[in-house]
C-alpha cells in the first residue's frame, strides 16, 4: 500500500488551495490558502517544480511525490480534533522490544533508544554510517522484528510498500518524523501502530524564511507541535 496513493483518493490533490511552494535544499513546504503549512523533507534534492501546470501527477516521479507528501501533511497535519500531543517516547517503551529496526538513520532518534535500553538495527540507504546494516538483509531482519521505526523518507523515496510487505504481523511499527501525514485513513489501511507527526504553525512566516535559508529540522522544531495519532485498538500502547 503506497500512502501517497492512498491520500489521493481519499482527499484528492486540489492546487487551487496552494498559496506558495517552496522548496530549500532540506525542505520542501506547501503553504495552503488558509495559511496551514506542511513540509517534506527534500531527500532527493529537487530545486524546482510548476505544479501549477501540470496535467496529472506521476506517483513513480519521486519530484510529485515530494511536492504531494507536502501538500498533504498541510491539509492533514493541522486539523482541530487533534488531542494527543508528544513525543513517540511519551507513550512507547522501546525496553520491552528486543528486536527493533529503524529505517532512516537518525543520530537524536538513537540516542533516544539507547536510553531506553534498546539498540536498533540500522538501515538506511543514503547513509554510509557504519553501524548501517547491508540494505540486501533487509527482509530477513523485518520478518523476525518486533517493532519497527519508520520515517517519512520512506513514502518520498516509495519505498513503504515494499518494506512493509516484509514485517510480520506481530510486528509493532510507528511512522514518525515532520514529513509524515496525520492520516487516520493510513493509519487504518497500512496496520501501524502509530504516526507520529507534527502540527506546524499556520501563517509563519519564520517557517518559510527557515526553509528558503536551507535550515533544517533542528532550527524548524521549535515552530511545530508534536502530534500522536495511535490505532484506536492499540490505545494502551
Amino acid at each position: 500500500m503506497d500512502p501517497i496513493r492512498l491520500l489521493i483518493e481519499k482527499i484528492g490533490v486540489n492546487i487551487s488551495l496552494i498559496k506558495d511552494y517552496i522548496i530549500g535544499e532540506r525542505y520542501a513546504a506547501v503553504v495552503l490558502k488558509n495559511g496551514n503549512i506542511g513540509l517534506a523533507a527534500n531527500i532527493i534534492h529537487a530545486d524546482t517544480f510548476d505544479f501549477e501546470n501540470i496535467k496529472s501527477f506521476d506517483i513513480e516521479n519521486f519530484t510529485h511525490r515530494l511536492f504531494l507528501l507536502a501538500f498533504f501533511n498541510a491539509r492533514l497535519n493541522n486539523l482541530p480534533y487533534f488531542k494527543k500531543t508528544g513525543d513517540i517516547f511519551d507513550v512507547i517503551d522501546f525496553s520491552k522490544y528486543t528486536n527493533t529496526i529503524m529505517v532512516g538513520y537518525s543520530v537524536p532518534m538513537l540516542e533516544k533508544l539507547k536510553k531506553q535500553n534498546c539498540v536498533p538495527s540500522v538501515f538506511d540507504i543514503q547513509s554510509e554510517k557504519e553501524c548501517i546494516i547491508n540494505q540486501d538483509l533487509m527482509p530477513e531482519y523485518l520478518q523476525n522484528a518486533q517493532s519497527l521505526i519508520l520515517t517519512g523518507t520512506s513514502i518520498i523515496n516509495n519505498t513503504f510498500k515494499d518494506i512493509m510487505k516484509f514485517v510480520n504481523t506481530l510486528c509493532d511499527v510507528f511512522l514518525i518524523g515532520s514529513s509524515v501525514p496525520l492520516s487516520a485513513d493510513l493509519l487504518k489501511k497500512s496496520g501501524i501502530k502509530g504516526i507520529f507527526g507534527t502540527q506546524f504553525i499556520a501563517d509563519d512566516e519564520d517557517i518559510i524564511r527557515l526553509t528558503e535559508q536551507n535550515e533544517g529540522r533542528n532550527y524548524l522544531k521549535k515552530y511545530g507541535k508534536k502530534i500522536i495519532l495511535l490505532n484506536n485498538s492499540d490505545a494502551g500502547l
